[in-house]
């Protein structure tokens, strides 16, 4: 595993770990940027405040500028910018890729427990015959169908 990918896992993972429960959509994916290497550029003219609110909220934008790609993330509550290239949009996309099949996991973890409780459940109703259930009375009139 390379180690770029190998260290996005596991940002990935703390960020799933810390953030869950608690944050926000919005607040992840900004975290989530962070943690991918896009600075974050404080709006701090009116200029740059009205150039801030022409970008779509909550979405990441393609910019070319000077023959560069820049992908940037507004966050208009916090006057600031989130500002990446190839590398950091790259590094962005595992995390989201690492924390979409943790979560996945952890959702066949809990069917899986979820069966296993079924089954359980079930074998111990099927060891002795029909529990305590006899909707036809047939266990108190004809006795047990096993000797």
């Amino acid at each position: 595993m390379k180690p770029l990918n190998l260290l996005g896992g596991l940002l990935g993972l703390a960020l799933v770990l810390l953030g869950s429960g608690c944050a926000t959509p919005k607040h992840q994916t900004e975290s989530m940027l962070a943690a991918s290497g896009f600075k974050v550029i404080p709006v701090t003219t009116p200029a740059q405040q009205q150039q801030l609110n022409t970008l779509p909220a909550g979405k990441i934008s393609v910019i070319k500028r000077q023959g560069k790609v820049y992908f940037v993330y507004p966050d208009q509550n916090q006057k600031q910018l989130y500002v990446g290239q190839n590398a950091q949009y790259d590094a962005y996309q595992n995390l989201l890729l690492n924390r979409q099949a943790m979560q996945e996991s952890l959702a066949a973890s809990q069917a899986s427990s979820n069966a296993e409780a079924l089954n359980a459940e079930a074998n111990i109703i099927s060891s002795e015959p029909w529990g305590a259930y006899d909707p036809w009375g047939v266990f108190g009139v004809w006795g047990p169908i096993y000797p």
